[in-house]
């Protein structure tokens, strides 16, 4: 099967070279590179055209109109049977192409994602990164297969895409809704383990929480394309603004100040233990920091949905 990497981006001089140099090094051979330029102002592209002697290398640019078009634009220009879609930011370790791919032997296959670990300095960063490993291992059954994938891991099989009419240009959350009308086409989503690549992630709590306030918006759209499929660990997420919410109430009910610090030493306790099972690594310090991230973040995302829904309301009404 011939394989395609499709990669856009938009002002990533500071990330793309090391991207580009991980795909030189991969044990995956046989593959083209084809990236998208999204109107880069800086070098992006000059250092791109660096690597035409090291990689099969298609370059393509476009006045800047967002990534979703970008990502359609590369994918239509690729050649390969399977497509694999990574971000700008990322470093893969040596064998990720080999392994995202090998899945696809089996027919039933059209999707598959991988982990991405985080790299960068900084406590929320790695507390981030921490939080991401255990949803890893929250989301996937035993035999691999997940409720979706990240859009910037991930390889997808062409008759696929085609078959549930490929990336979508509405702003939702792109990532689930593709994983979902893959499921729903009855195609199988793994994850794999151990196709390993490192991204950028935010390095403080604030800008955390204003990605999960976009991330929030987005997916309130993505909720209303896909009726019924707002789940418990959708529910879960305005655990923050509840508890915060009844605070307003304690000078009436004091009473509830100790169920509001209640829950938050279950969840705290509950941190803890998943961290111990999933990540066998688990101290007091990395306990407390995973728990206020993930506070926080759930904070951001769920103000950010309650945005879209009130947004949509008063465009409803007219208003």
């Amino acid at each position: 099967m011939k394989t395609s990497v499709v990669i856009n981006a938009y002002n990533e001089e500071d990330n793309i070279g090391e991207c580009l140099h991980s795909l030189t090094k991969q044990t995956l051979q046989d593959f083209e590179v084809v990236f998208v330029d999204d109107g880069s102002t800086d070098k992006t592209v000059e250092i791109v055209k660096g690597f035409k002697d090291d990689l099969a290398l298609k370059i393509i640019t476009l006045s800047h109109s967002g990534h979703r078009k970008a990502r359609r634009t590369g994918i239509a220009r690729s050649k390969g049977d399977i497509v694999v879609i990574i971000d700008a930011d990322e470093v893969l370790e040596e064998e990720f192409l080999e392994k995202i791919v090998e899945p696809f032997e089996k027919e039933e296959v059209g999707a598959v994602g991988g982990v991405l670990k985080s790299k960068g300095g900084g406590w929320a960063t790695r507390a981030y990164g921490t939080i991401q490993e255990m949803l890893y291992e929250l989301r996937k059954d035993d035999k691999g297969e997940v409720d979706w994938i990240q859009g910037g891991c991930s390889a997808y099989r062409r008759k696929t895409l085609e078959d549930v009419g490929g990336l979508t240009e509405k702003k939702v959350s792109t990532d689930k809704d593709i994983s979902w009308r893959i499921k729903d086409a009855g195609w199988k989503v793994l994850l794999k383990k151990d196709v390993i690549g490192y991204h950028k992630d935010p390095s403080t709590l604030m800008s955390l929480m204003k990605r999960e306030f976009k991330n929030g918006k987005k997916e309130y759209n993505l909720l209303k394309r896909h009726k019924g499929r707002m789940g418990w660990k959708e529910i879960s997420r305005f655990s923050t603004l509840i508890g915060l919410l009844l605070l307003s109430l304690v000078p009436i009910f004091p009473y509830i100040l100790l169920l509001i610090l209640l829950g938050f030493f279950l969840t705290f306790l509950a941190v803890t233990y998943l961290i111990h099972k999933h990540i066998d690594e688990t101290y007091l310090g990395l306990s407390l920091q995973c728990w206020i991230v993930m506070t926080g973040i759930n904070l951001g995302w769920s103000l950010g949905y309650l945005v879209s829904f009130f947004k949509r309301g008063a465009d409803d009404a007219g208003m």
